[in-house]
């Protein structure tokens, strides 16, 4: 009997101010729990390692995608090693019988086209091998990020010359993180630096900055200097670039604004227009291209742009996402046969508001364990964990 075992965006990093991954312990016991059980696989569904937000990455700067791809060494993977000990001698003891399965995502990406890292997380994890995304044809189970399906954070193709397009996202964190972080971190408590990326959804950002203002008395303006960032960012000849080919009319109506216009309120109006796009709400946005790809309404090769492993993808029953750290489990019926969607959710802290000036910060530790007999048996679990010392009022 067969079972597979799926978590995902642990986003674990190298101790730096955005490294906020603190369940080591418990993700230990889990895995010690599972081992014990014959014939687990274990599945990351992307982001399980932070290597976007590190402070290798950091250093870098502003440097062209491919170019970052390429000059990151292996010691970015020993040093989240150093920090997460126990999450490493997990991995390996429950390697030692059990394969595992390490599905990219958009904060780990690097790990599929640079092999040098690719070459030092199988030395360090014996029995794991990293991969775009993963089919299983007798069950029809595919398991993908889902970032791919995120218009900020998936890749596209050049329409004139046929290039590959990077994603947006990527460069908007490598610019926040240089252009933003820097500029605060003498200013505010190291959380602020953590939290403020785990705000969802996130466009409450802004109320949360006034209430950490408030709350610190700060004399700084957060919420100001953010938008005044990530205006610049938005001048910048990699978004230029990006929304001309992703989205010609917007970048049409963004050239003319931007050198025209400016301020916080223009900037706001910017930022939800770019959430707007990606439709960052509560609701889980992935489940509708799930039922398309459920039901067979969706090509997926234009999704796979910069993914790509040969691999056919034939009909699909079920759908293992993550990416939007929201976790989800919904059955769908598709023509009268039952198929079913799972969102894996994170580890990773969310930030939200439960009314006005009142922001809490809690963890939903969610796995997912799909036991495949003649049928396929579903488990779901949760661990919910809500800090009191960590509200925000």
């Amino acid at each position: 009997m067969k079972r597979y075992l799926f978590i995902s965006d642990l986003h674990i990093g190298d101790g730096s101010a955005k490294d906020d991954f603190e369940f080591d312990k418990v993700f230990e016991k889990t895995l010690e729990d599972f081992s014990s059980l014959s014939e687990v696989e274990l599945f990351i569904v992307g982001d399980g390692f932070e290597l976007l937000e590190t402070s290798k990455v950091s250093k870098f700067g502003l440097i062209e995608f491919e170019e970052l791809i390429n000059k990151l060494e292996p010691d970015i993977i020993i040093d989240i090693e150093k920090k997460h000990r126990k999450v490493f001698d997990a991995l390996r003891n429950f390697a030692k019988n059990n394969k595992i399965h390490y599905i990219v995502g958009n904060h780990d990406y690097y790990l599929l086209k640079n092999l040098k890292l690719q070459e030092k997380l199988k030395e360090l994890i014996p029995n794991l091998e990293v991969e775009p995304y993963f089919y299983d044809e007798h069950v029809k189970l595919l398991v993908i990020h889902g970032n791919q399906f995120d218009p900020v954070n998936k890749f596209a193709i050049n329409k004139k010359n046929g290039e590959i397009v990077p994603p947006l996202g990527d460069f908007i964190v490598r610019y926040m993180m240089s252009n933003f972080d820097k500029k605060i971190e003498n200013f505010v408590p190291q959380y602020v630096i953590k939290e403020y990326d785990n705000v969802r959804p996130t466009l409450d950002l802004f109320n949360w900055f006034e209430v950490i203002m408030e709350t610190y008395d700060l004399s700084i303006d957060l919420f100001e200097m953010w938008i005044t960032e990530f205006l610049k960012m938005m001048r910048s000849l990699e978004a230029k670039e990006w929304m001309k080919n992703n989205y010609p009319f917007l970048s049409i109506f963004s050239k003319v604004f931007l050198n025209r216009f400016g301020g916080i309120k223009f900037g706001e109006l910017l930022v939800r227009l770019i959430m707007n796009i990606r439709k960052v709400k509560k609701t889980d946005y992935l489940l509708k291209k799930a039922k398309k790809i459920l039901s067979g309404k969706m090509q997926l090769e234009e999704y796979l742009v910069g993914y790509e492993d040969g691999k056919e993808i034939g009909d699909v029953n079920g759908v293992i996402m993550g990416h939007i750290h929201h976790n989800n489990f919904k059955i769908i019926d598709v023509d009268n046969k039952p198929k079913y969607y799972i969102n894996c959710g994170s580890w990773k802290p969310i930030v939200e508001k439960l009314k006005k000036n009142f922001f809490h910060k809690k963890n939903e530790l969610f796995y997912a364990l799909l036991t495949l007999d003649k049928d396929v048996e579903i488990t779901t679990a949760t661990i919910n964990q809500l800090k009191r010392r960590e509200v925000v009022t």
